[in-house]
């Protein structure tokens, strides 16, 4: 035990030394959050932080080499562990970094991602079979792709996550816990020890990272977390392949996953890039309520804390009682979906091939007439809604118009391409956009975007 709190002082006192040095030279030498539609803080934070949590969780790893004990004895015992973790955490957060820095099309990190999942699964990092009530499930060469789905799974999910002050790192925190209890249930000491040092990185961290936040960890930070949560619960289910060992990481990383899927599904059923950002994460959603940075941050952190505790308490129980756990968790997850508006997007009604062909062409007719109007009938078709303002913006937040008043909490964008949106100030709180009323909006979103691509040719337009 004097190991794994060790591990955890270490990394949370090397967070709190670097981190500022970090935040100093983040400043000095521009590698800082840019300013664009999706942001919601002020100012020039860096975004750097990601790599004292990597190097903050690795660092108790290297120093355990010299350090002979049983738990350096397992983790240094095949060359396989320390590979996937320490090697592939810093190859996924040096991808980070990069993006961080100089930004790497999706698809390439995604084929990244893909490729250390695989070598993961053949380095032993993987759920060949499952142990349940009715007897032994053996996955054959589904074990393959489910690996591969899991490990890129939720790295994505605490990246698309990272977006308030505190979210991902505290999240992240109540996980490792969580993780190094199994571990230790399940008498696997290396992951019990890699757990409780990111724990220690992630709270360190988040000393500077709690509202208002001093330095963002960037995906840096937010795909090693995601790397090394993802590959710690697969080696401490492995082990003992039994139902509550596979449902217990899958409960605590409820928020995450729940988030990750509902944002592909949302994007799915408006037709829309799987892989394009929006304001609809459930984080988004709170601040759109009116809520404030820290109240959302807090509230989720209550259901992380209410569905690790599920988790920890199923560890306690038989796998046959564990389907209790597994219908708690499934009513919390409704009950969420349903208070968070989510629940009429996904009941939304399925179109055959041949109204969506009538859809298209009705779509291209409306926006034919409404990009020929008057700029000034324009403005007046969008006031009609309970709109206080509307702007006109590209993907990077550049404004090419805007009228009326802004608001900078109650506003959601709507795409026109992939590289401009209309962004709608709303009166009050925004409300929770189903598939049809997202269409609609997207009908007026390309009208502008017709609009202003004849402006040139015709100015008159504008009177």
């Amino acid at each position: 035990m004097k190991t794994y709190l060790s591990a955890f002082l270490i990394s949370f006192a090397f967070l709190v030394v670097v981190t500022p040095i970090l935040i100093h030279y983040g400043r000095k030498w521009g590698l800082v959050d840019v300013t664009n539609r999706r942001t919601i803080h002020r100012g020039r934070i860096p975004r750097i932080g990601g790599i004292g949590i990597s190097v903050g969780t690795l660092f108790p790893l290297v120093l355990l080499y010299f350090y002979h004990n049983n738990v350096s004895q397992v983790f240094f015992s095949t060359l396989y562990n320390p590979l996937i973790i320490i090697g592939g955490g810093i190859l996924i957060s040096g991808l980070g970094l990069l993006d961080d820095i100089k930004g790497v099309p999706a698809r390439w990190k995604f084929l990244f991602q893909i490729a250390l999942a695989v070598t993961a699964y053949y380095l032993g990092f993987d759920i060949e079979q499952i142990s349940l009530p009715g007897g032994v499930v053996h996955f054959g060469w589904f074990s393959l792709p489910i690996t591969i789905l899991w490990i890129v799974g939720i790295i994505n999910a605490f990246n698309l996550i990272d977006g308030m002050d505190g979210l991902s790192s505290g999240i992240a925190f109540f996980v490792s816990i969580t993780i190094l209890i199994l571990a230790l249930h399940n008498n696997i000491p290396f992951v019990a020890l890699i757990s409780a040092a990111l724990a220690g990185a992630v709270v360190g961290f988040l000393v500077y990272n709690f509202n208002p936040a001093k330095i963002f960890m960037g995906d840096s930070g937010s795909m090693f977390i995601g790397f090394i949560l993802a590959v710690l619960s697969l080696k401490g289910a492995s082990k003992h392949s039994t139902l509550v060992s596979v449902l217990v990481p899958i409960v605590a990383m409820g928020v995450p996953i729940l988030d990750t899927t509902l944002a592909f599904v949302r994007r799915f059923l408006r037709h829309q890039p799987v892989f394009m950002a929006d304001r609809q994460h459930i984080h988004h959603i709170l601040l759109s309520k009116g809520w404030n940075q820290r109240r959302v941050v807090i509230t989720l952190y209550g259901i992380t804390v209410l569905f690790t505790a599920l988790a920890l308490f199923s560890i306690f129980l038989k796998d046959r009682e564990a389907f209790l756990i597994i219908l708690v968790f499934s009513v919390v997850v409704v009950v969420l979906i349903t208070k968070l508006g989510y629940l009429d997007m996904l009941l939304s009604k399925h179109r055959t091939g041949r109204e969506n062909r009538t859809e298209d062409m009705l779509e291209r007719m409306l926006v034919q007439r409404l990009s020929h109007l008057p700029l000034r009938d324009m403005e007046e078709l969008i006031f009609s809604l309970p709109i206080q303002g509307f702007a006109f913006i590209t993907g990077e937040g550049k404004q090419l118009f805007e009228s009326g008043d802004k608001d900078p909490v109650n506003f959601l964008d709507i795409p026109a391409d992939g590289e401009h949106f209309l962004r709608l100030y709303w009166k009050g709180v925004v409300p929770t956009i189903n598939s049809r009323e997202s269409l609609m909006f997207t009908i007026i979103a390309k009208s502008l975007l017709s609009f202003f691509g004849e402006e040139k040719k015709n100015p008159a337009n504008l009177t």
